[in-house]
């Protein structure tokens, strides 16, 4: 039987590999998209290789838990220098995230029973003090193959991450170079992420295990 301690819980894990292997299909299918949406010459897909501004002012996310074990996993086989540096990151990371976290108002963070609304608030409120990704190598993804579903959607236009008002859709996942960018289509791939919602549910046996921000996942043990 597998546990996961993160965030001072400790979770057992119902069938995490069969999770992993829906997890990887789910990426693999969002990639699909992506790469479909930017073979058609009228969409402007600006997000490069190489370019890591936002990982370098906006490295602070939350993933839910089957993300979590895959990038935990990602982690544990990275080279050890890599991965004492990526891990020290997240530690003097995740105290900023006490820090800031306690001046939201709101009840105690508990994570495992998080009220959403407050938790959203609370990682904006470290997400505005554009803090580096832990995993930034250079200006490299140190996980690129195993990163969560919200970095390969960034950049992109998708209704994964927008706000629908008056038939108007407001693209939470483009950054600044897109401003005055003329938008053609979207990608659609809010299913995608309800998915892993599901996943995770199962992975954790039909619990709702709420969701985790980056330097828990980074400082999580598999047992």
């Amino acid at each position: 039987m597998q546990t996961f301690q993160i965030a001072g819980l400790s979770i057992t894990l119902a069938d995490a590999e069969s999770a992993l292997t829906k997890l990887d299909s789910l990426y693999a299918d969002l990639d699909r998209r992506l790469n479909t949406y930017s073979a058609d010459a009228g969409n402007t897909v600006l997000c490069r290789a190489g370019c890591s501004h936002c990982c370098k002012s906006g490295g602070f996310f939350a993933v839910t838990l089957v993300e979590a074990l895959r990038l935990h996993r990602a982690v544990a086989a990275l080279p050890r220098l890599h991965r004492d540096v990526a891990t020290a990151n997240a530690r003097e990371l995740l105290q900023r995230q006490s820090t800031l976290f306690s001046g939201v108002p709101g009840p105690p963070d508990q994570p495992g029973r998080r009220d959403e609304p407050t938790f959203s608030a609370r990682v904006s409120a470290v997400t505005r003090t554009h803090p580096a990704c832990p995993l930034l190598a250079g200006d490299l993804c140190g996980i690129y193959a195993d990163r969560p579903f919200l970095c390969r959607a960034y950049g992109y236009a998708t209704d994964a991450y927008a706000v629908a008002s008056d038939k108007t859709l407001v693209f939470r996942s483009l950054c600044v170079l897109y401003e005055g960018v003329q938008l053609h289509d979207y990608v659609r791939a809010s299913d995608l992420r309800h998915a892993l919602t599901a996943l995770s549910h199962a992975l954790s046996g039909n619990r709702n295990p709420g969701r985790f921000t980056l330097p828990e996942a980074i400082l999580a043990i598999e047992t």
